[in-house]
């Protein structure tokens, strides 16, 4: 869908990074902000500075100073604590939308005095909640191969299957860049820190939880995995492949409405899985988590509203083994060229996803192991691209995302030839392949963390936060992909 013909207010302005028509005008105390330094930019992000050309929704506070006022992020962003002295920090009350930073921005549940700090805790909100009337477009592609990475190990509901969240929950939100990720046929990802920051680590996790790494962004999204409790040792790999990847985007706003939008993410190029899981017991588990890093392309040299290109994951993971001493290992890769995203215009949806699955290298003839009876893993992969404002899971704006499921089964070796078999290692094998596409302009988080996250907004009394917000509502399941494959032998046939 072509929008340009209906940027009917467009200015275009010089920027290092993207030329975009943006700014910022009547809103509550407004005035011009302090940007922080370097160091606190990149961790907290740039801060929001007042222009003529945009108008904010009039619950907005800017908190004048940027990333120089910010102390420290705790809770994975939940909890912002700034200088109680900062320009209109005064004003943040339950209600309002704070705007501290492009990536400190929600909805006020509470603000309070501790100690030396102003702790302000937020919930999400929708760019129009922040936006009034504006119009931001992209001139060129962003490239994402560059993203900066911010870790935030131990949040709290980082492990969503966890039952009872702690009450007083202390995690710093901290930064490195992001790893180059080199994705071809011989493997998926040599990780390697880019800067002199040091490269991330596997989140820290109770032993009975799943630990994930995240890998961005050069030649594909994805994240590593692994799982050690219940005799069960599993470990592995699942990612979108992609070349060159970019975005570009468009949105306007019109009294606090959206009135076009338009998003694409180029670059798609496929998906690739490797797996290797080992049970004693044949005990089962269903570990999930959210991947403790999210990775964006700041926009901080586009005038006035510092927005940023982001990427988000989770994963999970479900095992279905009927007996123990069996193993599992499986990889392959299949290709899914084209572009994903969407436009948006008279209130009609127009979605453009990739298609022309391939297989490059079967995932259902790589299957091997040991196995008394039938036993299956599924993993399941969320990924979503975002174009907006905030952080962590609280990210507003536009986005498109998808979520791969993989299923791998392997058959009983003991039936083709008792012992013998087991031996040779025989079995019928089933691969199984889902992936399903949502868009939408607003904000979404999974909802096992939106669930956890509201127990903790209980101590605050706060009305719990729905998992998704925006339009459209709820955002559609697009099913782009149902593909099963089992073994090519007669007797596996049936």
């Amino acid at each position: 869908m072509n929008l340009t013909t209906r940027r009917t207010r467009k200015v275009v302005a010089a920027a290092t990074v993207l030329p975009v028509l943006l700014g910022l005008t009547a809103c509550v105390g407004a005035k011009p902000s302090t940007p922080g330094e370097d160091g606190d930019d990149l961790r907290y992000g740039a801060a929001p500075v007042v222009h003529p050309d945009v108008t904010l929704h009039p619950d907005v506070v800017i908190v004048s100073g940027g990333s120089g006022v910010v102390r420290s992020v705790t809770d994975g962003g939940l909890t912002w604590r700034l200088d109680p002295d900062a320009g209109n920090a005064d004003l943040l009350a339950p209600g309002k939308v704070m705007f501290v930073t492009g990536r400190g921005v929600g909805r006020v549940i509470d603000a309070r005095r501790d100690g030396r700090d102003l702790a302000v805790t937020i919930g999400p909100v929708e760019i129009t909640d922040v936006i009034q009337d504006g119009e931001f477009t992209s001139e060129q592609p962003v490239s994402l191969a560059d993203a900066t990475a911010y870790q935030f190990d131990d949040t709290f509901w980082g492990h969503p299957s966890t039952e009872t969240p702690r009450s007083e929950p202390t995690t710093t939100t901290t930064v490195g860049r992001a790893p180059a990720v080199t994705v071809n046929a011989a493997t998926l990802a040599d990780t390697r820190s880019t800067t002199a920051a040091a490269p991330l680590s596997m989140a820290a996790a109770q032993p009975n939880e799943l630990k994930v790494q995240g890998l961005c962004c050069a030649d594909g999204v994805g994240a590593r995995f692994s799982y050690r409790d219940s005799g069960l040792d599993l470990s592995g790999t699942i990612a979108f492949v992609m070349k060159r990847p970019s975005a570009k985007f468009h949105l306007e706003i019109d009294g606090s409405t959206i009135t076009v939008a338009e998003l694409q993410i180029n670059g798609t190029a496929g998906v690739r899985i490797q797996v290797d899981a080992t049970t004693t017991t044949g005990q089962n588990v269903h570990p999930v988590a959210f991947v403790p890093v999210n990775f964006s392309v700041p926009l901080e040299s586009i005038l006035g509203i510092p927005l940023s290109a982001t990427v988000r994951q989770s994963i999970g993971i479900r095992t279905g083994f009927s007996a123990g001493h069996t193993t599992i290992k499986a990889d392959g890769e299949y290709s899914l060229g084209g572009t994903m995203g969407f436009g948006y215009a008279n209130g009609t949806f127009g979605p453009r996803w990739p298609g022309g699955l391939q297989v490059k290298r079967s995932l259902v003839d790589s299957v091997d192991g040991i196995s008394v009876g039938a036993n299956a893993l599924l993993v399941d992969y969320d990924v979503k691209f975002f174009i907006g404002l905030g952080a962590v899971v609280f990210s507003a704006g536009l986005y498109a995302g998808l979520t791969t499921t993989v299923g791998i089964t392997r058959g009983s070796s003991i039936g083709f030839g008792g012992l013998q078999g087991l031996a040779n290692r025989e079995g019928c094998n089933r691969a199984d392949l889902t992936i399903n596409a949502r868009y939408g302009i607003g904000y979404t988080i999974p909802a096992l963390v939106a669930k956890v996250i509201n127990f903790f907004l209980k101590i605050f009394n706060a009305t719990p936060i729905a998992a998704e917000g925006g339009i459209p509502h709820p955002p559609p399941v697009i099913n782009l992909v149902n593909q099963h494959w089992v073994t090519n032998r007669p007797v596996c046939q049936h």
